[in-house]
């Protein structure tokens, strides 16, 4: 990883911590709120706009896999809005790890810290054959 990606993620990992602080803290600023959108990794999707699990590098090789393969590595993943708003989600990446690119709906509570959407999920759930089926949640930090 590079600098650049490197203070991305410490930053990201920062505001995660902090809404869990002030989610414990009963904050205010938090709201419920249902969010649909298709699951992304937030390195890829920055960099290059990517929401599909499979892409390309800047030469063009083909990188199968590559947002399971973020999200195994912890780099947060986020929900992708149709009118292009990005959540990231505040639980660790690689219980999301296996939906990568799927499309998702969470219901639990959002807060902005600064320039960052971050979404505490309660429920998930994903679309399999154009139904809703919920799944459980990934395990948090605490």
């Amino acid at each position: 990883m590079n600098k650049r990606t490197l203070f991305l993620v410490a930053v990201m990992v920062f505001a995660l911590v902090a809404s869990f602080a002030l989610l414990q803290a009963g904050d205010k600023s938090m709201k419920a709120q249902t969010v649909e959108g298709v699951l992304i990794d937030t390195k890829c999707y920055s960099m290059g706009g990517f929401t599909t699990n499979d892409h390309k590098d800047m030469k063009g090789n083909k990188l199968p896999n590559c947002a399971t393969a973020c999200a195994s590595m912890g780099i947060p993943v986020g929900v992708l809005t149709k009118d292009k708003k990005v959540y990231v989600i505040g639980l660790p990446a690689q219980g999301f790890a296996q939906l990568m690119a799927k499309e998702v709906r969470l219901v639990g509570m959002h807060g902005k810290f600064g320039a960052d959407n971050i979404f505490l999920p309660e429920k998930l759930y994903v679309k399999e054959n154009g139904k809703w089926v919920e799944k459980p949640l990934p395990k948090g930090m605490m």
